[in-house]
């Protein structure tokens, strides 16, 4: 008891000696030797014992464990009938100090370790004692554990184990890594020899430095636990009782210049004990007051150790594999799928309050009384003179040497009957791309005008509404003023001469209404009219051309829209041009300037008031009372429908049959009787009357089979006449009527007229007040530039996202789909295995959600296929550029469409299936689907921007999805195509995406099948390179590829958009 006071007394003594010996221990390893003891044949710890009793003439006494003078080591069996030990596998010598050699397998047969020498192991055998098996064949021979052990026959299927497990005898050899007591020993690395037996539950522990043991330890009643892990395994030995003893005259157990802790290792090591090794991280050993030596001297708090370890068993005495259950990361995966959908639900909640649909804000805007009439003030009057204009195309003639002049604060109506040219006509004074060559001189204040800047101070309203059925009349109108008006006026005008210009139109009431479509009506066709007008009217420009601007209106509101555009050529001095049908009189009365086609000719043109008695002067009076367009359509439409022989005399026609054709038809086309007519300058000429004689149907029916006959006879010589001349390659001729008029309008005093105003303002040349340069000055006056980049692709955003969300079919159809099919998969694949039927289920799995995304993007093809019209004509009118639109709609347009529904998708499935539950793997799971659905809708983007025909879009891109799933991976196999056609997969974005979710899912999974009470394990990755798949590409080739296919289809998409969709008439 005083001694046991004495050393916990003494302890910081203890641990000072402990320092300088380690201080002292390189200088001393060069003396560290036996020394003549080793000659003796004596161990140093017999010659310690023996020294203070022996005396120098007499022999040694012989070793007896049983005498208190003799130990043996290691706890070795001390035998009691003879009084020698009974050493433990790797020990021998009379007090079981000296390590065994050759190997385990050897038994008693083993040589013991000659002094100063290390054991020479044989081969697959290892440690310090070749206790440690390494190999398989090492184990050949060697003794079957738990059978008899008189078996002679040598036992077959042997092999080394090295799980860690004790299953009956297990030894391990261990480094100590503690880098301080590895510093403190240079050149005598610290080791430690651990073996354990399973059927006494007891431990060996021992400590060595440059292989020469220092103390050992014996372990009882200890227990063995393995612990099994998703991806590392832990073996515990936890022994509740622990005894050591020091070697005398070892290091740290009385060598010289070294301390001894014998006291410390018999009194204060006493237990509990533990031993455990966890796969990748190496070994400890623990011990409370060890534990506590190690940290007051090295700073550690156990030893740490790197172990081999083995035991040598029959193939069928191997521990059993235990599947280990999937580590709990749930909640994790969970958490991260509720992240990406709280992302998704903040991105919708965020730009549907940015581009939600406000009231017009009519009432709340104030503006300065300076600043409302500004716009409508600040402009250039511009007067259009034109001359000469011709246009061919196939080489026919569709307009033939039109003339005409327009003044500001005038309005010119360009009439005649349907296929006269007026549209084309129109199209070539407002500079539209036309197919055809087209000539002539037009002048703009008397200067020819670039293209360019003809369109900066110009409007023009098309014959066809092309409006975005999901906007409101008022957005509709107003995103025409954000994008076109100059960007120097203040938003609040914009916005009031937005309300302003709907005022004057008279849809001031809809503002609030949808444009809608064919299925969705919400507006009628003539407001629909009205708002394609406002559109225009809005930017209030200097030239306003208009196709048909009364096509599709009442009568009142007809009346309606030309006053208004009346109103705004002679109060704001503006020059307004438009087409127009068959206007009612009180419209007629509003023109100022009239321009007459008949079949691409000049039938007309000069003022309206000079128009009844230019055709009073050439016999072809207006009768009283008529409408006088009515009257100029009418004389135009028969002059047109004349035969080319109708100049022939006709062939006399039977009374019957005179009396019987007497339709309107016929009335229209026969009209015989010839007039003389005085021209301006006195000359006379012949052109042919329209009168015609009414005749009444016979009351008889003798001669209706006649008349009948006839009737047909006649319609169809009509019928093969037209026919033939419309294959006739060039011009048609002209019908003899219709060459009439044009020559007496050519050679007329309003014509001459008109060439000389034409010729004036060639030569004025600005000399005259309104022959300002339209161009420069409108760009010094108002600057014209409208939006900013910025600007129109926040506009555009604003009204993309807008059209995706007010249509919600295609979005609920998209985000609805992807929730349903996610648990209907999860349905068939819940809980996949480990197994090569869970291999299966995986690849199929991957497959099914490719496909389900590749061909659910098909869908993108109507998304511009429906826009395409609107686009061109919006192009052509100068509202934005086209990078900025095709940017908007991928980003408001396309992404919410392909990004949200992998994102739901992916994050219902992912769980469900029982996929590799780590983060890591969920996010690539993710970022493979989202790429993957981006880069097949940039595919489908640009096929419906390349083909116009949604139809032959369709099947294109229905083809293009089947050649890149053949070439998936799982129904081609890559290694056995031709090297030659391997690039193939390559270039296939299903295959990408398909290898890389195998290889983020297969590759470090192990598949355990049971077949006829086999039990096979398989990595996964080795039957995915049987697939063709490689299990290294995840990010490189297919991520990246997948990237790389988004950004140059994407690319292409918008070259194709920018320099192949334009507006060709």
């Amino acid at each position: 008891m005083s001694s046991h006071i004495a050393s916990r007394r003494h302890r910081p003594g203890l641990v000072s000696l402990l320092i300088l010996a380690s201080a002292v221990s390189g200088s001393y390893a060069a003396r560290n030797s036996t020394g003549s003891l080793s000659k003796l044949g004596m161990s140093g710890y017999e010659l310690s014992v023996l020294d203070s009793t022996r005396s120098i003439d007499k022999c040694p006494p012989c070793f007896n464990c049983l005498l208190p003078a003799f130990t043996c080591g290691q706890y070795g069996e001390c035998d009691p009938y003879d009084g020698q030990c009974k050493c433990p596998p790797g020990w021998g010598g009379i007090d079981c100090l000296t390590p065994q050699c050759d190997s385990l397998a050897d038994g008693e047969s083993r040589h013991l370790r000659e002094d100063g020498k290390n054991c020479e192991c044989k081969d697959g055998w290892g440690g310090i004692n070749c206790n440690v098996c390494k190999t398989d064949d090492a184990c050949i021979g060697f003794p079957l554990a738990g059978q008899v052990s008189s078996l002679e026959a040598e036992v077959a299927n042997m092999t080394c184990y090295t799980g860690g497990e004790t299953v009956f005898n297990n030894h391990q050899f261990c480094d100590v890594t503690n880098r301080k007591i590895v510093d403190m020993l240079p050149g005598r690395p610290p080791q430690i020899t651990f073996s354990c037996n399973k059927l006494t539950d007891t431990c060996d522990f021992q400590f060595w430095t440059a292989q020469v043991e220092s103390f050992y330890c014996s372990l009882d009643t200890c227990r063995t636990e393995v612990r099994p892990g998703y991806d590392s395994n832990t073996t515990l030995y936890n022994c509740d009782h622990i005894k050591c003893s020091c070697i005398p005259g070892r290091f740290i157990c009385g060598e010289d210049g070294s301390v001894d802790i014998s006291d410390f290792l018999t009194e204060e090591i006493k237990g509990p004990a533990s031993f455990s090794c966890e796969t990748g991280n190496g070994c400890k050993f623990e011990e409370p007051a060890m534990n506590q030596l190690i940290n007051d001297i090295f700073g550690d708090g156990y030893i740490t150790l790197e172990c081999e370890g083995g035991e040598c068993l029959h193939y069928s005495q191997v521990p059993g594999y235990i599947k280990p259950p999937k580590p709990d990361n749930t909640k994790w995966v969970a958490f991260s799928a509720a992240g990406a959908g709280l992302f998704v639900l903040l991105t919708s909640a965020i730009l549907w309050y940015a581009g939600r649909a406000r009231k017009s804000d009519f009432g709340q805007i104030r503006l300065p009384d300076t600043e409302v009439a500004r716009l409508m003030a600040d402009h250039v009057p511009a007067s259009l003179h034109f001359s000469d204009i011709t246009y061919k195309l196939g080489g026919r003639t569709i307009l033939d040497g039109i003339q005409g002049s327009v003044r500001p604060g005038q309005v010119m109506a360009i009439m005649g009957a349907s296929g006269a040219g007026k549209s084309t006509f129109l199209d070539i004074l407002a500079r539209k791309r036309k197919r055809g060559a087209v000539s002539g001189v037009t002048l703009v204040n008397g200067r020819e005008v670039s293209d360019a800047e003809f369109r900066k101070v110009v409007g023009f309203v098309d014959q066809e509404d092309t409006l975005m059925s999901t906007l409101t009349v008022y957005e509709t109108v107003l995103y025409s003023a954000l994008l076109r008006l100059p960007r120097e006026m203040s938003l609040e005008a914009k916005k009031y001469r937005t309300l302003e210009t709907m005022n004057e139109l008279g849809i001031l009431s809809i503002k609030d209404m949808r444009i809608g479509d064919s299925g969705h009506r919400s507006i009628s066709g003539g407001e629909k009219r009205r708002v394609s007008i406002a559109c225009e009217l809005v930017t209030s420009p200097s030239i306003l051309f208009l196709d048909e601007p009364t096509s599709g209106l009442d009568a009142y509101n007809a009346f309606n829209v030309i006053d208004s555009l009346v109103s705004l050529a002679r109060n704001y001095n503006r020059t307004v041009i438009f087409t127009i049908h068959q206007p009612r009189s009180n419209i007629v009365a509003m023109f100022d300037q009239l321009v007459l086609l008949a079949q691409g000719k000049l039938v007309y043109s000069g003022e309206l008031a000079k128009c009844q008695s230019y055709f009073d002067s050439i016999g072809q009076p207006c009768p009283f009372g008529f409408n006088i367009a009515d009257f100029l359509i009418d004389l135009t439409m028969q002059a047109s429908m004349e035969s080319s022989n109708a100049g022939t005399p006709p062939e006399p026609v039977s009374a019957i049959d005179t009396s019987n054709l007497g339709d309107e038809e016929r009335a229209l086309i026969n009209a015989p009787a010839p007039l003389s007519r005085s021209s301006n300058t006195g000359h006379s000429a012949t052109l042919i009357d329209d009168e015609t004689d009414i005749q009444l149907r016979p009351t008889s029916g003798s001669g209706s089979s006649t008349s009948a006959s006839g009737f047909i006879k006649r319609k169809t010589s009509q019928f093969l006449e037209a026919v033939a001349l419309s294959s006739q390659n060039g011009d048609s001729p002209v019908s003899p009527r219709l060459g009439a008029l044009v020559s007496a309008y050519a050679n007329s005093d309003v014509a001459a007229d008109l060439r000389a105003e034409i010729a004036e303002a060639a030569h004025a040349q600005g000399s005259l007040a309104e022959m300002r340069d339209v161009a420069e000055e409108s760009s010094l006056l108002r600057g014209r530039k409208r939006a900013s980049w910025p600007t129109q692709f926040s506009i555009l955003s604003g009204r993309a996202f807008k059209n995706l969300y007010r249509d919600p079919a295609l979005l609920a159809a998209h985000y609805v789909g992807s929730i349903a099919l996610a648990l209907v998969c999860g349905l068939f694949y819940r809980n996949v295995t480990n197994d090569i039927g869970g291999f299966q289920n995986r690849l199929g799995a991957f497959f099914f959600m490719l496909a389900l995304f590749g061909f659910s993007c098909l869908s993108s093809l109507g998304l511009f296929a429906n826009e395409r019209i609107l686009f061109m004509r919006e192009r052509a009118n100068g509202y934005y550029s086209s990078f900025t639109y095709f940017a908007s709609k991928v980003l408001f347009d396309i992404l919410p469409l392909r990004v949200v529904p992998p994102l739901l998708f992916g994050g219902i499935v992912y769980s469900i299936v029982g996929f590799v539950p780590t983060v890591a793997a969920f996010w690539k799971f993710l970022l493979t689907l989202v790429l993957f659905n981006l880069t097949t809708a940039s595919v489908v983007l640009l096929i419906s921007i390349a083909v116009e025909s949604t139809s032959v879009a369709s099947l294109i891109g229905t083809m293009v999805m089947l050649f890149n799933l053949l070439f998936t991976g799982l129904l081609i196999n890559r290694s056995k195509v031709a090297p030659w056609l391997q690039w193939l997969h390559t270039i296939s974005f299903f295959h990408a995406a398909f290898e890389a979710l195998a290889v983020n899912e297969l590759r470090y999974l192990t598949l355990k099948e049971v077949q006829y009470g086999v039990e096979l394990d398989v990595p996964a990755a080795t039957i995915l390179s049987i697939f063709g798949l490689r299990a290294q590409s995840f990010w490189w080739p297919n991520i990246a590829l997948l990237g790389i296919f988004f950004v140059s289809f994407t690319v292409l998409s918008f070259f194709v958009l920018h320099f192949f969709v334009r507006e060709r008439r």
